[in-house]
């Protein structure tokens, strides 16, 4: 199982938000930081094929996704960061409707959906409009769904925005848990979301992922970069205030 990209540029006009990216994801969880505008929601809406890229290709298992089509979507389980979505289903409505999205086979659904319910502890309230859940029990029905169908590629878009650090917690543990054999992608800007959980870093910016490793190779970058004075340019301010609040977290709490 693998996912390729393969020189891959994307723009809008003669702006480029993805210049020429190289990336190979292989089963395991992996974490996307970068700061706004790095091009991080351009990337993931290239991988779920909602976008084509404007030069270069993107592969599962060595064939193009743009030709695989429903075929290569019905293998990804999708999170968004967007949390107001169909306000007014109740949430095994919502539940229902992702499954049929899914193409999930009438005689799987029942058994899927009350499976995920339960284990992510929103049986109880499978009734209640999505509109009237909290912040963790969104997130978590968000999850639920994304898992419908037992998807190999899994990509979790701020998976904890809106938590408390006990339903952050609580939200990693389910990630590694539910991780087994698929990709996963995580892409978020709370370092404790991947520091114990991701095999490996993407820092990302500009379009470019800019480094590839884990918690060292970032604090290396970070510190060779203060020293180089390459950091100091205006044009790397948010990747600096992303760095020193990563770093500050890491190293002073």
């Amino acid at each position: 199982m693998k996912l390729e990209v393969k020189s891959v540029s994307f723009g809008y006009g003669n702006t480029n938000v993805i210049e020429d990216l190289n990336l190979e994801l292989t089963p395991g969880v992996y974490g996307l930081l970068g700061p706004n505008g790095a091009g991080k929601s351009t990337l993931i809406s290239l991988l779920v094929n909602n976008r084509l890229p404007g030069s270069g290709e993107i592969l599962w298992d060595d064939e193009k996704i743009a030709e695989l089509g429903e075929a290569y979507r019905l293998l990804i389980g999708y999170k968004p960061q967007q949390q107001t979505i169909y306000p007014e289903f109740r949430v095994d409505e919502f539940m229902y409707y992702m499954a049929e999205l899914k193409r999930l086979p009438k005689g799987e659904q029942d058994g899927q959906i009350k499976e995920l319910l339960q284990y992510l502890n929103l049986m109880e309230h499978r009734r209640k409009r999505m509109r009237a859940l909290s912040g963790g029990m969104l997130q978590r029905a968000l999850f639920a769904q994304a898992l419908l169908g037992n998807p190999s590629l899994l990509i979790l878009d701020e998976p904890t925005a809106g938590l408390d650090p006990l339903e952050r917690i609580n939200m990693r543990k389910l990630i590694r848990e539910t991780a087994g054999e698929r990709i996963v992608l995580l892409a978020t800007h709370v370092i404790e979301d991947i520091g114990s959980i991701a095999k490996e870093i993407l820092f990302m910016n500009q379009g470019k992922i800019l480094l590839k490793g884990n918690m060292e190779t970032l604090r290396e970058y970070y510190e060779a970069g203060k020293l180089e004075g390459r950091m100091n340019g205006v044009e790397m301010q948010d990747e600096v205030m992303v760095l020193e609040n990563l770093f500050y977290d890491l190293f002073h709490r």
